[in-house]
């Protein structure tokens, strides 16, 4: 246990990090907290889970096109002067969704308000690259914190929806998206006026392949995220509607939370093994162990046997995270590692949303219990995905590595 709290502990004994690991957590626990805040509150104020969704969804897909290209102008001009003028941006137009939604404003214009996503820069890619920056030539360190990362995320991802929908609709159904608002508002700001830790500013002309999205297996992991993040959207509608169907709908959420516990788990012991060299292997192993372990979910018949299963197969979600955001760190040069995690996570996103999506069709279609193909499906793909192309992978990584040990 002393090596598992110094492994850990050494992140906040880097100069700087407490200050924007602190700003970083409030910034996206605002963000975690927004998408559920914003239909439960359309859905108060209108009546429609339909027009919820769809004006949510604008507002993510607004945030997949435009979000490579923020990326890339953070690289080129730094966080601080891209990162934070968005910020408060995204904040304004949001605030006016609110407003808006509050005032009785027609449809037309609370979509509007929902392109406020469109423009707000992701701020898990602007800490991780804050570590990739500080802890540049030591890549166990760097894992440790991307392991890091991934469970201050989980945990945000854990309570923000649920703290969201209860503000909407135990308080009044505007406050979930006042008090997210405010938090990204504070959080943002915070990080992006702490320029003692912001990665620097790579010049338009330095060598690079062009668009990030080019380099040799960064598609591969963008298509393998947005699986995975398929695997958490579906799931959370398809466990709902299987916790109702056995008559245990208080349950749901439960098994929701063990899901997402199991991963927060994972992440933490994942983080604890030592990384050295390369790791796109490691991709492979990932995705079997999160396809095989997701298959005993179509054998479930009752609510606790379910959380117990995905308890377990929680735990093989974090590993393949954290190597796909860390491979994405490497295949590119530093002067796009904004942009190139942004496509990644950007993947993570659409991914999360297709999931509900074909998750509830499926749920209609067949039934709850059959509608557990659907996570499943996704995992085997991601499997069969990167055994087909990680070879694209493992050669990137490879290229990336022999230039790092290049002599300058």
């Amino acid at each position: 246990m002393t090596s598992f709290s110094d492994t850990y502990g050494s992140l906040f004994r880097v100069p700087g990090a407490r200050r924007f690991m602190l700003s970083g957590y409030l910034a996206r626990f605002g963000g975690a907290m927004m998408g559920v805040s914003i239909i439960a509150m359309l859905s108060a104020r209108r009546g429609s889970y339909g027009l919820a969704g769809a004006i949510s969804a604008v507002g993510l897909i607004g945030m997949a096109l435009a979000g490579p290209l923020i990326g890339r102008l953070i690289d080129r001009r730094g966080q601080r002067r891209v990162a934070l003028p968005l910020a408060l941006v995204s904040v304004a137009v949001l605030s006016g969704l609110l407003v808006a939604t509050w005032r009785g404003a027609p449809a037309w214009l609370l979509v509007v308000g929902a392109l406020g996503n469109a423009v707000m820069p992701q701020v898990g890619t602007l800490v991780r690259s804050r570590w990739a920056h500080l802890l540049a030539g030591d890549p166990r360190a760097l894992h440790t914190a991307n392991s890091f990362e991934q469970v201050a995320e989980e945990s945000c991802f854990m309570l923000g929806p649920a703290l969201g929908g209860a503000l909407a609709t135990m308080v009044f159904p505007e406050a979930g998206l006042l008090l997210a608002v405010t938090l990204y508002a504070v959080g943002t700001v915070g990080l992006t006026l702490q320029t003692a830790t912001e990665p620097p500013v790579h010049e338009a002309g330095e060598h690079h392949t062009g668009r990030a999205w080019r380099a040799p297996g960064l598609l591969v992991l963008a298509v393998t995220l947005a699986l995975t993040g398929a695997i958490f959207g579906s799931m959370d509608v398809v466990a709902l509607a299987f916790a109702e169907e056995h008559h245990a709908k208080e349950l749901g959420g439960v098994a929701l939370g063990c899901f997402a516990g199991g991963s927060l788990v994972g992440a933490l012991l994942y983080g604890a093994i030592p990384v050295t060299g390369a790791i796109a292997r490691r991709l492979r192993w990932g995705t079997l162990a999160m396809f095989l372990l997701l298959l005993p979910v179509l054998a479930v018949d009752h609510v606790w046997t379910f959380a117990a299963v995905v308890l377990v197969a929680g735990s093989a979600i974090a590993p393949t995270l954290i190597t796909s955001t860390m491979l994405a760190q490497r295949l590119v040069p530093p002067s796009q590692i904004n942009e190139g995690m942004t496509i990644v996570m950007t993947g993570m996103l659409l991914g999360v949303s297709s999931g509900s999506f074909l998750g509830g069709a499926a749920v209609e279609a067949w039934g709850a219990s059959e509608a557990f193909a659907v996570p499943v499906g996704a995992g085997a793909v991601a499997f069969g995905l990167a055994l087909v192309f990680g070879g694209r992978v493992i050669r990137g990584e490879q290229r990336a590595l022999e230039r790092w040990a290049a002599p300058a």
